[in-house]
């Protein structure tokens, strides 16, 4: 359900809530796709190369559903025995391209195995299979060192299927294409950050510019942090009436209470208003809904180098814990992904592509206006190209415009 809040005298917006009201409208199929299989050998490859091993793998179990091979995130029989065409099996995604089988050349006596375990923000634990791991013959680091080592590999991959979860989550409860897209080492190093503050209980204060991604981030925060059920209420400041911010506020909170709360640009909020947000997060914080979770406080600047009043900065410092979102420019490995994305959304399937010289000019681009400036060239560009295969030479001029 999405509704819509309005003001008494303007009629603005001021909040968009969204509710998830039963266990089916979530996300509990990851598609073990080409995207997650890349993504994966990926970390396997790199965890293998740093610690030296012979071999490297993660077993997931998968079921069948709607004719692709998933991950079930859930570990209801119910839920499994509705999801599943055909038996579960093991799917092995191996840091080696080998024709034969990954395992065939391991040896037990040097090999190692750590659970691979995904747990929501409320349920029990779901075990989705193993990591597994082979050091080389004379290898000089110790036992202890490598199990703490390989679990952290391990975790790496548990943040890589909450990212897809919540990317699939995006399309099936909110209704829309926003979620993150991509690979790149800004983007994993985001979501371990993202999930040390969801399990936090101060509000998180979200920086970027405009573009960056700051709702994929909040919806994030929301999804690593709060129940199923438990909603999510958006609001943008910019659309509240002057003087108006307690009222606001406390409609806002009953309808957020154990969920989160998502004020989007928080500058926009005069000097008296930003003291009634102090006073309504001093009461809310110290509230609790059905015994457990309080709500979840999420804000946002409407640009990275926004000034603020000394109060309102000191404030956020003391308060809040930031979150600052990486710019396309510092996420250039995914600008082929997002641009492929954008092609496809736009209605050209895969005989539409770019030369490699086009490719390394679109990747080594300023991008100053992030995902957004790219979305609008690549809009640009399949409307105007010649041939199904643009050339360097086509592209330049476009990016001289943006």
């Amino acid at each position: 359900m999405i509704g819509l809040f309005k003001a008494s005298n303007t009629h603005k917006p001021v909040a968009r809530a969204i509710h998830k009201f039963n266990q089916s409208s979530t996300a509990k199929w990851v598609p073990v796709n080409k995207s997650f299989i890349t993504l994966a050998k990926i970390i396997l490859r790199a965890a293998s190369e740093r610690l030296n091993l012979a071999h490297l793998a993660v077993t997931l179990r998968c079921v069948t559903h709607q004719g692709y091979r998933h991950l079930l995130l859930v570990s209801d029989e119910r839920d499994l025995q509705v999801a599943a065409i055909g038996q579960a099996e093991e799917f092995i995604i191996s840091a080696q391209d080998s024709i034969g089988a990954p395992f065939a050349n391991f040896k037990a006596d040097a090999a190692y195995s750590l659970p691979i375990d995904f747990k929501p923000p409320q349920g029990s634990v779901q075990r989705l299979g193993y990591l597994v791991a082979q050091s080389r013959p004379g290898s000089s680091i110790k036992r202890e060192q490598l199990i703490k080592d390989l679990a952290l590999v391990a975790d790496e991959i548990v943040r890589t299927i909450g990212r897809y979860q919540t990317r699939y989550r995006a399309i099936h409860v909110y209704g829309d294409q926003s979620y993150w897209i991509g690979n790149s080492k800004a983007l994993r190093q985001l979501d371990q950050r993202m999930d040390l503050l969801a399990k936090g209980n101060l509000p998180v204060l979200v920086r970027a510019d405009k573009g960056a991604g700051k709702v994929i981030a909040a919806r994030s925060l929301h999804c690593l942090g709060r129940p199923e059920l438990a909603p999510f209420i958006e609001s943008d400041c910019t659309e509240w009436e002057q003087g108006n911010a307690a009222s606001i506020l406390q409609s806002l909170h009953s309808f957020a209470n154990g969920g989160t709360l998502f004020l989007r640009n928080l500058d926009a909020l005069t000097v008296n208003d930003f003291q009634h947000l102090y006073e309504f997060w001093r009461r809310a914080s110290q509230a609790e809904f059905d015994g457990s979770y309080s709500l979840k406080l999420i804000v946002s600047l409407s640009r990275v180098d926004c000034i603020l009043g000394s109060a309102q900065q000191q404030w956020l410092v003391q308060h809040t814990q930031e979150l600052t979102l990486p710019g396309l420019n510092e996420r250039r490995e995914d600008i082929r992904d997002l641009a492929q994305f954008f092609i496809r959304e736009f209605g050209f399937g895969d005989s539409f592509d770019l030369t490699e010289g086009a490719w390394c000019l679109l990747e080594n681009a300023p991008w100053a206006g992030n995902v957004e400036q790219l979305k609008q060239l690549i809009k640009k560009l399949v409307l105007i190209a010649d041939a199904d295969l643009v050339s360097a030479n086509e592209l330049a001029p476009l990016l001289e415009q943006h």
